[in-house]
């Protein structure tokens, strides 16, 4: 059976179809495993702040320690690496928060002392903090932070004992308190983590003789709308 459409039926369903091939948008950034390190510049205008989940990450190759070697004294030089080999990621894009677009997945590198980052279906996605030279993204040196989901679908940055260092000061003032039945998880954290931040930090924790749990969040959402009217800045961090 065969149907004739009317052009203005025809040109409304070609107009339908457009939202959702960009929902679909790819990376316009590196769409396969980097191989190096690329060069970056820090600068606001080319920052992006995401909440994302881990898909793969790996080290990336040939940044492994140079070998030891004999010098001209007949002594071995050795070399001593504080850091793991930099790594690449894999990320889908859960919520994009605020600056350039970078699609609904992309791939990234980064470093860390403590080694590439964890990749499963218990590791909470995180916020984090990209930067592009045109072409390629890194993820800022530990520019990333956990997310909690409420039952309602919305994230939240739950504060462990003080505000996040990388975001800037004004931020603390988006904090609200925690209602923990809103969440499906437990957001307790384990007494000896606490018995380290309480000195300082106690303020930020409800505890009882059976729990500890943060007392702070910051809505996901919120953050997004405040950012709407700054720039994002690779240095911004609250000293």
């Amino acid at each position: 059976m065969f149907h004739v459409f009317a052009p203005s039926i025809l040109i409304a369903m070609i107009f339908a179809v457009g939202p959702c091939q960009a929902a679909g948008a790819a990376s316009p950034f590196a769409r396969e495993v980097p191989t190096t390190y690329a060069k970056f510049d820090e600068g606001a205008g080319r920052l992006t702040l995401v909440v994302a989940e881990l898909v793969a990450t790996d080290y990336l190759k040939g940044y492994d320690c140079p070998k030891p070697q004999a010098n001209a004294v007949d002594a071995t030089q050795v070399v001593i690496c504080l850091n793991p080999p930099p790594t690449w990621f894999k990320a889908r894009v859960l919520q994009h928060v605020s600056g350039a677009e970078v699609g609904d997945e992309f791939y990234a590198v980064t470093g860390s002392h403590w080694g590439a980052m964890k990749v499963g279906g218990a590791e909470p996605a995180k916020l984090m903090l990209l930067n592009s030279n045109g072409t390629a993204l890194e993820m800022l040196r530990y520019r990333s932070w956990p997310v909690a989901r409420s039952r309602d679908g919305q994230y939240h940055l739950v504060v462990q004992g003080r505000p996040i260092p990388w975001l800037p000061c004004w931020t603390a003032s988006l904090m609200q308190e925690i209602d923990q039945s809103e969440f499906a998880s437990d957001l307790s954290i384990a007494r000896e983590d606490y018995n380290d931040l309480a000195g300082q930090y106690a303020s930020f924790f409800r505890v009882t003789a059976d729990s500890v749990r943060p007392r702070y969040a910051i809505p996901v959402t919120r953050l997004q709308q405040a950012l709407k009217d700054v720039p994002l800045a690779a240095d911004s961090s609250c000293r």
